[in-house]
């Protein structure tokens, strides 16, 4: 299923990225399905650039801001409830209609840049706003979607 998926991602129907998606877009909104539904309407801070055929995503996972590290060592407990609700990544992307597959070269989270791996969106994009839904990822359909919404930064 890995190799079907990529390669149809990197088939012929793949086309450059829509010139309106290039750039830089913060997250304004997060909408989360299945158990626990909800969304969030201040989400902590989250960035993710376009250029050319690359992408780079910083984004804080937590619904509250991060404590920031005290002065002097930090045990392990401390460091993991500040550094833990943060991810980043970046790689290369793709584009196929309303489609988009991101593929890390770098992430925080080895297994999101191992070979093979890779994250696919329905997207939709009107005038400065941006809709990105998780379909799917290299382990198969995500089962409970969510569904980001960015704002261009200006």
């Amino acid at each position: 299923m890995c190799v079907a998926a990529m390669a149809a991602a990197r088939g012929v129907d793949a086309q450059a990225a829509p010139p309106g998606l290039q750039g830089a877009w913060r997250v304004v909104e997060i909408e989360v399905s299945g158990p626990g539904a909800r969304t969030v309407e201040s989400p902590q801070p989250g960035l993710l650039l376009f250029t050319g055929r690359h992408y780079s995503y910083t984004f804080v996972t937590s619904d509250t801001p991060r404590p920031p590290l005290p002065p002097g060592p930090a045990t392990a407990e401390i460091l993991a409830t500040v550094w833990n609700p943060f991810t980043a990544n970046a790689g290369t992307f793709e584009v196929s209609g309303s489609t988009m597959t991101r593929r890390p070269i770098v992430a925080k989270n080895p297994d999101a840049m191992a070979p093979g791996a890779f994250n696919e969106y329905s997207f939709h994009l009107s005038a400065d706003t941006l809709w990105m839904t998780t379909t799917a990822t290299e382990g198969g359909p995500v089962r409970n979607p969510s569904t980001v919404r960015l704002l261009r930064v200006r």
